[in-house]
């Protein structure tokens, strides 16, 4: 004996022991609507995708930010703010827009260059700070995500604009202290950030004993490993 559940998308038949059966036809239709409806939001997140940069170079004109690619930043008294605001599919369907701010000190990608023979970068926009594959990861001071119901350009809109207002008031308030509070907050980057700001902050030997057992580290310039190129620097320095 079955009893009979209509459903939305499927009909199904529960027996006395809770075993079920599906009605194949409709199980058939419940797949093809599932495949159209993720086509559907690809064909929106693509859109979005598309939209956000032409947005966001559009909103940052009214702020004193910089866009550059899909990073925005700002740079003030020897600090640079950088931000990401992106649209993406989650792992469990759905659409969100999020932001990520970082701050680090400028020296400190300078500090990164000199360490690996790379000086000529130091000529190069202030942008590659942002987007360089050969910088420092700064700390983040701030994230948000909001999810996107409907996964349309006014929903998606209304979060950018919040999120640039949030950008520049941080611009406006962070300061260095921020960044030496959470500089061992991510473990990305985090033996660059304590190693490098030992060695500006001339603590020569405590940032060789703090490499020394690090390994080479994550950049290589050359031949030369970035760790290597740091200890090498404290050492020069050491010997003045």
């Amino acid at each position: 004996m079955y009893a009979e559940i209509e459903n939305k998308r499927t009909r199904v038949k529960t027996a006395e022991d809770g075993t079920t059966a599906y009605d194949s036809i409709n199980v058939l239709n419940l797949i093809d609507w599932r495949i159209n409806m993720k086509r559907e939001q690809q064909r929106k997140l693509r859109e979005l995708k598309k939209t956000l940069p032409k947005m966001l170079k559009e909103k940052v004109k009214a702020y004193k930010m910089k866009k550059k690619d899909y990073m925005i930043w700002y740079s003030k008294n020897d600090l640079f703010i950088e931000c990401m605001i992106d649209v993406r599919e989650t792992v469990d369907d759905r659409c969100c827009c999020s932001i990520q701010v970082k701050i680090k000190p400028l020296w400190i990608d300078d500090l990164l260059w000199d360490c690996l023979g790379m000086e000529n970068n130091k000529a190069e926009p202030m942008s590659l700070r942002a987007i360089g594959a050969f910088t420092v990861s700064g700390v983040e001071v701030y994230s948000d995500y909001a999810y996107l119901k409907e996964w349309t350009r006014e929903e998606m809109e209304k979060y950018v604009d919040l999120y640039l207002e949030k950008f520049n008031q941080i611009m406006n308030e962070v300061t260095i202290d921020d960044f030496y509070a959470h500089i061992s907050d991510n473990t990305y980057h985090e033996e660059l950030r304590v190693s490098l700001t030992m060695a500006y902050n001339t603590r020569y030997q405590e940032a060789i004993e703090y490499l020394k057992d690090k390994g080479e580290g994550i950049f290589c310039n050359k031949g030369l490993w970035i760790h290597d190129g740091i200890k090498q620097y404290c050492k020069t320095m050491m010997n003045k």
